[in-house]
């Protein structure tokens, strides 16, 4: 499961969910929720915004895997001019590949 979903799939994801961020210009945005995640039991909230890690452990993945889908929908509120038309930004906004990722690995888990 860390292999294949966390290291594979998720990595590959989150490493388009930058891309996209950094094009659109969202990813100060994106590493501020990162770092202002509340706690919760189960959860451990991370010390570092989410470019400042540089290895990531399977508990840190399994964590991602918990915020990931809560943090872009914040991070992609209130577009600006140019963004509230672009197709991508609309589609990006729904979140529909990475809540549908998020709930295939949780279905894994099961």
């Amino acid at each position: 499961m860390l292999h294949t979903i966390y290291l594979g799939l998720f990595k590959h994801m989150m490493d388009l969910i930058e891309w996209f961020l950094k094009k659109q210009g969202r990813v100060q945005a994106f590493d501020d929720i990162w770092k202002a995640l509340p706690p919760y039991p189960g959860l451990l909230v991370p010390k570092k915004a989410y470019r400042e890690v540089t290895h990531w452990q399977g508990k840190e993945m399994r964590n991602l895997l918990c915020c990931i889908l809560k943090a872009l929908a914040v991070a992609l509120r209130q577009p600006g001019g140019a963004q509230a038309i672009q197709v991508p930004f609309k589609r990006a906004r729904g979140c529909v590949t990475v809540r549908g990722l998020v709930n295939f690995t949780l279905i894994a888990q099961y």
